[in-house]
């Protein structure tokens, strides 16, 4: 594996899972419990900081979901849903009965189809800005549509922090060929999975209930991507869950609040 691409990741190790013949990139670093780390449309690019954090108090598993990052995608995994039997056999494979599983936005909601398919799969759960249910109505839209905005004006809706690299034309013209190639990966499989409807499962309301582990539900509370109409539409889907807000956060909070969210995430596996 190429670890220079992801120097951020050095402090654990990056290795090839073969998931029933789909080879994915997996990132492992930590001790203690186990946790499941599912990365947003970013891909592991920019989760070093929440991940080192994380492997304070846990064991930390982060796949690039496939057709991400390094890993493969075969043509029969094109929905979010395939995602979520995806994961329940890299579960299996890794004899992880039931993992804290935390996901930042995409991931979360590839968390969640997840753990509607096997509810006890999981000893919590932790969903930082999550996407999956409809994001828009005949009158207005609820999730802003990030395949319609300029690259510039994504990365600084997405963080109050500064964005991450390969959000203006000035990095990308100076970006090495292989992180190109992965940042080009990623917004592909992001528009794969994405595109229509757009971010979202219009079944996936209707199976929040089968979720049966605590869940924590954490919204940054300058998401510039989401709105409230959104956020009181997932607190109505999952009556089960606690609902948080991240102070000084934009929608990816892993990248403004990496050492808040992991401390939440810990605190919450704890209680």
């Amino acid at each position: 594996m190429q670890t220079e691409i992801l120097e951020d990741l050095r402090f654990g190790t990056l290795s090839t899972l073969d998931v029933l013949g789909t080879e994915i990139e997996m990132f492992r670093a930590g001790e203690g419990d186990p946790l499941l780390f599912l990365h947003g449309t970013d891909g592991l690019e920019g989760s070093g900081a929440i991940l080192q954090a994380l492997a304070r108090d846990f064991t930390v598993y982060a796949p690039s979901h496939p057709g991400f990052g390094g890993s493969a995608r075969p043509q029969r995994l094109n929905r979010v849903d395939d995602l979520g039997y995806f994961y329940l056999d890299l579960l299996d494979l890794l004899s992880l009965r039931s993992p804290v599983v935390a996901g930042t936005s995409f991931g979360a909601w590839v968390a969640a189809e997840t753990l509607t398919k096997e509810p006890a799969r999981a000893s919590h759960l932790v969903m930082a800005s999550p996407l999956g249910l409809p994001t828009a109505d005949r009158r207005e839209q609820h999730v802003a549509d990030i395949f319609m905005l300029s690259r510039q004006e994504l990365g600084r809706r997405m963080q109050v922090s500064d964005p991450l690299p390969g959000t203006d034309m000035a990095t990308l013209a100076k970006m090495p060929e292989p992180q190109l190639r992965r940042l080009m990966r990623n917004d592909e499989a992001a528009s794969l999975y994405g595109w229509t409807p757009y971010m979202s499962n219009p079944k996936l309301g209707d199976r929040l209930h089968r979720i049966a582990a605590p869940t924590l539900v954490l919204w940054g509370a300058d998401d510039a991507i989401v709105s409230q109409r959104y956020r009181d539409d997932w607190a109505k889907a999952l009556p089960q869950a606690t609902f948080e807000t991240v102070a000084d956060a934009g929608h990816r909070i892993h990248a403004d609040q990496p050492q808040n969210l992991a401390a939440r995430i810990a605190a919450f596996a704890a209680a």
